[in-house]
């Protein structure tokens, strides 16, 4: 039997390219043998390689046929890939899952009961009390806050000709979260809790080697100890924060912490638990999607000079939250680089009863793994699909090639889908407007590769000049 290697080299990275007039930024190749066909040292290597990767493990079939399902390594699982078996299992059958095992053991420990961790009563208990929160008219009212923050912000933050522009999205996204949900509390230590969060986000997003294979939770994983550090010190500086605002005198601010103070729906645990889960997703998952736009940008002239087109011709006077209906063509290149790079990129189940499933009987407790990454590049479901085509969401281009509800997943699906969705579409796309109207962004490094934690993250720091228009 051939070596490992020879199948499929975790180490292989193709160039960016340009294909049919596309610009193809460089991706993971999937792994040619099918999973049965694996031996022991395949699946070793599969294992450690994923472990540094997540985004190494798709094989040639699953991304070109549907519903795979595989026995192996003591687990079975289904990757659903067609939208009808996504609205089957996330849907219709969403009673019949729980979160995996793999999945409680990476993220239990950092964000305990937060609303992407928690389930049954308790979860249901907490999105109801979240939800007045995020209403679409109250999240419209926010508008104006973020484009204040967002102009106060980059000047500073784009004063130098060549930047980390995955750097500056999270500082960017940061500040605008702390002014406009925690009326500017989380900027008290910004440095000091900005390297929290980004230590805390690797230490929640790195999975173990034995989280891959069949071993209690309850034994040690070898590669954790030590990691909590971060996230008990993110703990306390998010208990003071909610101290200093329980005894702060004078009128209530109108921000997400004194909407939560209000409802009292939680006990401080719990209150810990959800704040911790909205600043690292919060700000996470919006600057990562910002970073791939400006690079995808970078690379295709006609794109970027259409969106800056598009946005001068806007009238910024207008209230922000008005914005998004003029901005048809910036909306769609959000979009298509939340496609080839979802920030959340896997949801993970686990059956909790026997099931039909894609038509095929599975027993409890098989692994359910949704892998949005993969789902957002299938051949089946894609015309260019590894490619930056924008165009594909436009409105008139969706009547004729209609993109499936659950062929675009990008903040996830079903009851569970991202409770912050409208929330950071209207944040990104008012930094976009902000951004384009004044910089235009060059590479000045190597092309980044992909890389999982938690969120889609180049793996080195993403260098680009700035260049004022």
């Amino acid at each position: 039997m051939p070596l490992f290697r020879e199948r499929h080299d975790y180490k292989h990275r193709p160039a960016a390219r340009w294909e049919d007039g596309r610009f193809i930024p460089p991706h993971h190749l999937p792994i040619e043998r099918s999973v049965g066909e694996w031996d022991r040292i395949d699946w070793l290597r599969y294992i450690r390689a994923s472990a540094q990767n997540p985004l190494c493990g798709m094989t040639r079939i699953s991304i070109e046929e549907h519903d795979a399902i595989v026995h192996s390594q003591g687990y079975d699982f289904l990757v659903p890939t067609k939208p009808e078996t996504l609205r089957e299992v996330f849907v219709e059958k969403v009673d019949a899952l729980r979160h995996s095992d793999i999945r409680n053991a990476i993220l239990k420990p950092a964000l305990r009961e937060g609303l992407v961790t928690s389930e049954g009563d308790r979860w249901k208990h907490d999105r109801r009390a979240l939800a007045p929160v995020f209403t679409p008219r109250r999240i419209d009212t926010l508008a104006g806050a973020i484009d204040r923050a967002t102009q106060d912000i980059i000047p500073a933050l784009l004063a130098k000709d060549e930047v980390a522009i995955d750097d500056v999205m999270v500082e960017l996204t940061y500040g605008v979260l702390s002014r406009a949900l925690f009326s500017g509390q989380l900027e008290e230590g910004r440095d000091i809790s900005l390297r929290e969060i980004d230590r805390f986000l690797n230490t929640m997003g790195r999975p173990d080697p034995v989280d891959f294979v069949d071993v209690p939770q309850w034994i040690p994983r070898v590669t954790r100890v030590g990691r909590m550090g971060p996230v008990k010190r993110l703990r306390r500086y998010i208990s003071e924060m909610v101290e200093v605002r329980r005894t702060q005198e004078g009128e209530p601010r109108d921000d997400l912490l004194s909407a939560m103070l209000a409802e009292d729906a939680f006990t401080e645990e719990q209150l810990q638990d959800q704040l911790i889960t909205f600043i690292a997703a919060g700000h996470e998952t919006t600057s990562r999607a910002l970073t791939w736009l400006f690079y995808l940008l970078s690379q295709d002239k006609n794109a970027y000079e259409r969106l800056e087109a598009e946005i001068d011709a806007l009238d910024t006077s207008a209230p922000a939250a008005e914005w998004k209906t003029h901005l048809p063509f910036t909306r769609a290149c959000f979009d298509e680089a939340l496609r080839l790079y979802p920030p959340a990129p896997f949801l993970s189940r686990q059956l909790d009863r026997d099931e039909t499933l894609a038509g095929t009987p599975l027993k409890k407790d098989t692994i359910v793994f949704c892998n949005i990454w993969l789902v957002h590049r299938h051949r089946l479901l894609w015309d260019q699909p590894d490619a930056f085509v924008p165009e594909r969401f436009l409105e008139e281009n969706q009547r004729k090639t209609p993109i499936d509800r659950f062929q675009y997943i990008p903040f996830g699906l079903g009851p569970r889908v991202c409770i912050g969705v409208r929330f950071a579409v209207l944040e990104a796309l008012i930094m976009i407007v902000r951004l384009a109207k004044t910089y235009r962004f060059e590479l000045a490094g190597e092309h980044p590769w992909p890389h999982a934690r938690v969120t889609v993250r180049p793996e080195e720091t993403l260098r680009m000049r700035v260049v004022r228009r």
